[in-house]
């Protein structure tokens, strides 16, 4: 584990390094050509980060909420992780500076996506996203929208409880969650909020303070 926390971010600074050199899209035709959203995503994350450790003032307001902007555009795309990012950001931020971005970041993306499925209405981007999960996803996902309508406090209980589950089952992506959750089935808005703050938390916890224990590791006390 300490393996490959070093080499994430060792990998980190190679990609900040190389972030300088880096061309940004000038066209339409160039974003389109060039991986679609995720590449767009990959490149605001290497500018963002590029620009926090080149920088004195790493901690400074705009800094901290340009990290917080670019884990919620990240976290509105579909199958892209944030766990990498937030690795790598608390290998440069620390770990509580690093676990309230990332936990606001993912909470807004999620309330964000949630909303926009729900009023979008979009039929064929919901079948989309679901063939695109594997079997056993799929399988929890069909069993949660079986427990119907949240009719009484019982069944807010229930739908909670399998919610916190659906949050943090591995194989269950995190992102594409928050559009099939709010276009495919009748959850609350409250509910979801809750089941997805408490998901954030944990997932967050744990990839901030491999992040953060990996750059002590390998940088000691003069790290940030």
């Amino acid at each position: 584990a300490v393996a490959t926390t070093a080499a994430m971010i060792l990998y980190s600074n190679e990609m900040m390094a190389n972030a300088q050199t880096t061309s940004i899209p000038n066209s339409l035709n160039e974003i389109i050509n060039s991986d679609s959203d995720k590449g767009i995503v990959t490149l605001l994350q290497i500018r963002v980060l590029s620009t926090i450790t080149s920088t004195s003032a790493s901690s400074s307001p705009f800094v901290l909420f340009l990290a917080y902007l670019t884990v919620t555009i990240s976290d509105c795309i579909p199958f892209v992780p944030c766990q990498p990012l937030a690795i790598l950001l608390a290998s440069q931020l620390g770990f509580t500076k690093s676990f309230v971005i990332t936990v606001c970041g993912q909470l807004t993306a999620g309330i964000l996506a949630f909303t926009f499925a729900r009023n979008a209405a979009d039929s064929d981007g919901i079948t989309q996203v679901l063939d695109s999960l594997s079997p056993e996803a799929v399988e929890k996902f069909q069993r949660f929208r079986q427990l119907g309508e949240v009719r009484n406090k019982q069944d807010q209980q229930n739908v909670l409880l399998a919610l916190v589950g659906l949050r943090l089952a591995p194989f269950f992506p995190f992102s594409a969650g928050n559009y099939l959750l709010g276009g495919a089935t009748r959850v609350p808005l409250s509910l979801f909020t809750i089941a997805t703050l408490f998901g954030c938390i944990v997932s967050n916890f744990i990839s901030t303070s491999i992040g953060a224990s990996g750059a002590e590791i390998l940088w000691g006390g003069n790290h940030r």
